[in-house]
Order: structure tokens, then C-alpha cells, then sequence
């Protein structure tokens, strides 16, 4: 930091050493420090190597007069805009004062003057100055906060904004070191960066920083809270401790809403280095590096958190599908209980006309006699008939995911699911049409379609105890194929209809609820949908759409 107020400083540009004698004791005694000059070339080398606060200028003087050397000292970005008052008995012309504003001049006083007015005049000259300074310092301050927070809001990584802003604090300052320490929720740090030579280790840092009896007086070590959590303290022990390896050193707190973040330090060689416009700026930069870590921080626990969601859906979803898996298969059993008298019944008619066969070929054998093979041939066409239903009954029961997907033929599709059904068919007086007008196969599971419209021709068979007819219908529209189960059934009212593929709701008395509700999630698999049409006492339609292509 800067030490004394300096005198300010003015240069009296003058070829009358009388008039640069009194102009000097009366300037001196108002408190400023004095310079002088003979002739225009030395004016202007003086102004440029001493950049005085005021320039008292003589319009005529050797070499140089004092409207050229203005003109230079204006033309210079380091002399621009330094308060000149000519002071002369020259210019009396109006024009010649035109002259001079026009080049550059701040003011005129006119020899014999009054010391009072020309002090007056001078105070007023570099306060000016001062104002437009400090306004000028503070719009370039402002223009680098507006850069400088651009290029912090950037980055969203914190590693890269630490090193952003170690690097750009210290370019913008010119320090010749710096550090940024970050602490957490309880005071403890955990995270040290340095920029420039030399760069202690963490470690290092920490214990440079942190260690009993420093100057601050406060301890700390890696992991444990601070002991004393006022930030003028952390200024003063982080400042010190830079200081010991450097000239001047300057602190500035990270606080977003009241909590400290952590502390930017700059340090440069040179004593005093520091101005107080510059521990202005660093502490505004502070302002906007709290505001962008805190961003960064928010960034990494929200892309955590998105990570673990992530996870948690991945595990969430196979659990589901597990889940679903698991109810398929439950009600691909209750269909096949629905199933089990047809199917016994079916399975031993065959069985009868086997064992006459089997008796007959014995008697044949027992009496020397040649055996019928017309009589073997009956017994076999029996067994194949009964291994032709044990093998459907398989081919459904056999377990299926939603990604064994191939070509369903509709038409054989169909035509299966009446083989299974038509004992049981059969036995409830039931009788059925297709009509399947479509050639193209559709992609999907095939096991799960046998399974959706099995559950919809056992639910019409069910709904007709007197008996009945259901139509079964397939053909194509909007790309894709559509299968209409309808039945003569006892119908079913609109509350009904709203709620008949919610889970567990069921109309029977032994029903589980879960057939359609199974339906439905199978045929929104396949990227389909399923609708119902139905009145009391008119019978229902399933209608079924699935797209050709799977989406």
C-alpha cells in the first residue's frame, strides 16, 4: 500500500526568473512542490519525465513557445491530461486565448495576477484533474469487471475458473504472485492454487497458512474447522504470510450471500506496490470469482446429482422391466389355468382311440396273427395330434422378452390361438369368424401377441355364459395393422370401460385385474394402442393398432 500523501507537484514554465522565484515561494508556502523550467524544450522534457500535477506555462519562452508545447503535451497519452494554466501578459487578444483553449489549455490568467486567485485557480485545476482521474480509473474498472465477470461466468469447470482466476487477476493487477484459497461449508479448506514463482505445495500451504503462532494467530490444518471464522483475520493471516516471501501483498475475500468461499491473494517484490484503487479492483473481482465458484460448485453437485439420477433411473428401469417381466409371466400361467380343462380334454380324446390301437396290435401279437398297420397308423396320427397341442401349449408358456422381437404372421397367429381355444370354445357354445386381410408381418414379439389376443378371445368367450359368437378381424390402416376382437357378450357400462385397464380391477369374482393391464403395457410396447367399444347388454370390441416398423 501506498505510504505519505505526496506534495503535489507543480511545473512553472517561465524564461523571468523573478516571476519563477515568486511563483515558487508563494506555491511552496501553500504547500506544493515546485519545478521549473527556463524554455519551451525544457518545459516539455520536464512535463514528460516528472508528470506534474499542475503546469503553470509562459505563453512566449525561448526554443519553444508555450502554445507548441502544449500542442505536444496534448498529443502524449502520458502528458494528455495534465492541468495547464497559461500564465502571461502576451496573450490579450481574444484570439490568442481562443488559440490556446483550442490546443489544449485549461485556463488563463493574465499578468500582474493575484496570488489568492491563482492558488484558487490551481486548487480548482488538479481537484479537477483528481475527479477525472478517479472517474476515468473507475470506468476502466468497470470495464474490466464486465470482461473479467464474462470470462469467469464461462467456465463452469472449477479447476479451469481457479486458474482463470489467479491468471487474469494477476495480469489485471500486475502482481507477481497469487493464491486462492477455498474452504467449505465448515471453515476448512479444500482447495489451494498458486499463480506465478515460487508455488508451494498444498501441504506447504496449508501449514504456511495455517500453523500455531502465526501472525494472525488463528490454527488450522487440512480437514479441521477454523478456529476463528472472522474474515478480517483471514485477510490479515493470508496477507502477512504472503509478505513474508514478498515485498507487499494485498487480500481480498470470496463471500457469496455472507459466507466466506475463500481468499484471493496478490503479491508483488516491490514495497508499496499496491495502490488503493488496486485493492478496489481486487476486492470487486473477489466479488464476481465468489459469484462464478459458487456456479461452478452448483454445476458440479447438480452434474453429480444428474450422474446418480442417471444411475438411479438405469437401476429403476430394469427393475420395472423385471417387474413386468414377472407379471407377463403370471398372467401367461392364469391364462393358461383358464385354458387347462379344454386343454385336458383335449389332450384325452386322442388318447382313447390310442389304446384301442394298442390293444388290438396285443391281441394281434398274443394270437400269432400279422399286426394291422392301419391300426398303427390311427395310434400315431393320435399321438402327433397330441404332440401338435402339447407343443402350442409350450410355444405360449415359453418365456419372452420385449426385445425378442421378429415377423409375426398375423394369419398364423390367428390361427393358433383358435387351435388352443377351441375345445374350450367348443364346451361354451361359442362360435367364431376371421376374417385376416393383411399379408405383411408385423415386427414384435411374437410370444407376447400370442398372449394378447388369447386374454382377449378367453375375456369375449367368458362374457357370452349363454354362448355366443366372437369376430375376429385383421387388416391395415395408417401403417400399421389392426386386430378387432368382438364378442355378443353381456357388454359392459361406461364405468366400467373407464377403469378396465387399471391393475386389479376385475369384473369376475375370481378374476386378478391383471390380464388387460397386461395387454395394454404390451401393446404400448410395441408402440401401439389399444381401445374398447362397449355397451350394457351389446357386446364389446377390442381394437388393436400396432405399427408395421417398430418406432
Amino acid at each position: 500500500m501506498t505510504g505519505d500523501v505526496e506534495k503535489p507537484l507543480v511545473l512553472i514554465a517561465d524564461d523571468e526568473s523573478n516571476a519563477v522565484m515568486l511563483l515558487t515561494r508563494v506555491l511552496e508556502r501553500d504547500g506544493f512542490a515546485v519545478a521549473s523550467a527556463r524554455d519551451g524544450e525544457e518545459a516539455l522534457d520536464k512535463a514528460r519525465s516528472l508528470r506534474p500535477d499542475l503546469i503553470l506555462m509562459d505563453v512566449q519562452m525561448p526554443k519553444l513557445n508555450g502554445f507548441e508545447v502544449v500542442r505536444q503535451l496534448r498529443e502524449g497519452s502520458e502528458t494528455a491530461r495534465i492541468p495547464i494554466i497559461f500564465v502571461t501578459a502576451a496573450a490579450r487578444e481574444p484570439s490568442d486565448v481562443a488559440h490556446g483553449f483550442k490546443l489544449g489549455a485549461d485556463d488563463y490568467i493574465r499578468k500582474p495576477y493575484n496570488y489568492h486567485e491563482l492558488l484558487a485557480r490551481a486548487h480548482s485545476k488538479m481537484q479537477a484533474r483528481r475527479l477525472e482521474e478517479r472517474l476515468q480509473r473507475r470506468s476502466e474498472e468497470l470495464e474490466a469487471l464486465l470482461r473479467i465477470g464474462a470470462e469467469f461466468n464461462q467456465r463452469l469447470g472449477l479447476d479451469e475458473l481457479v486458474e482463470l482466476v489467479l491468471g487474469t487477476t494477476s495480469q489485471e493487477l500486475g502482481a507477481d504472485y497469487a493464491e486462492l484459497y477455498l474452504f467449505d461449508d465448515k471453515g476448512r479448506i479444500v482447495s489451494f492454487a498458486a499463480w506465478g514463482m515460487p508455488e508451494p505445495p498444498l501441504a506447504e500451504a496449508e501449514q504456511r497458512l495455517y500453523q500455531p503462532g502465526s501472525t494472525a494467530g488463528w490454527v488450522l490444518r487440512s480437514g479441521d474447522p477454523v478456529l476463528v471464522p472472522d474474515t478480517s483475520t483471514h485477510l490479515d493471516a493470508a496477507t502477512d504470510l504472503a509478505e513474508m516471501n514478498y515485498g507487499c501483498a494485498v487480500a481480498a475475500p470470496l463471500k457469496h450471500h455472507g459466507k466466506l468461499l475463500g481468499i484471493l491473494v496478490l503479491a508483488q517484490a516491490a514495497v508499496n506496490s499496491f495502490s488503493e484503487s488496486d485493492l478496489r479492483l481486487l476486492r470487486l473481482i473477489g466479488e464476481q470469482a465468489a459469484l462464478a465458484v459458487r456456479n461452478a460448485q452448483l454445476y458440479a453437485e447438480l452434474r453429480n446429482y444428474a450422474q446418480n439420477l442417471e444411475e438411479m433411473v438405469e437401476v429403476r428401469t430394469k427393475e420395472l422391466r423385471a417387474a413386468q417381466a414377472q407379471l407377463i409371466r403370471s398372467e401367461k400361467l392364469a391364462a393358461l389355468g383358464r385354458l387347462a380343462a379344454g386343454i385336458a380334454h383335449e389332450v384325452n380324446n386322442p388318447l382313447q382311440p390310442i389304446l384301442n390301437c394298442l390293444e388290438v396290435a396285443i391281441e394281434d401279437v398274443d394270437s400269432g396273427d400279422t399286426v394291422d398297420t392301419e391300426v398303427l397308423r390311427v395310434a400315431e396320427r393320435e399321438v402327433q395330434r397330441i404332440k401338435t397341442i402339447v407343443s402350442r401349449l409350450l410355444d405360449f408358456a415359453r418365456p419372452g422378452t420385449a426385445s425378442d422381437t421378429e415377423e409375426v404372421d398375423l394369419r398364423s397367429l390367428v390361427q393358433e390361438i383358435l387351435l388352443l381355444t377351441a375345445k374350450n370354445l367348443e364346451q361354451r357354445h361359442v362360435r367364431v369368424r376371421s376374417n385376416v386381410v393383411v399379408e405383411q408381418p408385423l415386427i414384435g414379439n411374437p410370444a407376447q401377441l400370442k398372449q394378447v389376443l388369447l386374454n382377449l378371445v378367453l375375456n369375449a368367450m367368458e362374457a357370452m355364459p349363454e354362448g355366443g359368437e366372437i369376430a375376429i378381424d385383421v387388416f391395415s390402416t395408417d401403417g400399421g395393422a389392426v386386430i378387432e376382437v368382438t364378442d355378443t357378450g353381456i357388454g359392459m357400462d361406461a364405468e366400467t370401460v373407464a377403469q378396465i385397464f387399471d391393475p386389479f380391477y376385475s369384473t369376475k369374482l375370481d378374476g386378478t385385474g391383471l390380464g388387460l393391464a397386461v395387454t395394454y403395457g404390451i401393446i404400448e410396447g410395441h408402440g401401439g394402442r389399444i381401445t374398447v367399444d362397449s355397451e350394457p347388454g351389446e357386446g364389446t370390441r377390442f381394437s388393436i393398432w400396432i405399427p408395421y416398423m417398430q418406432p
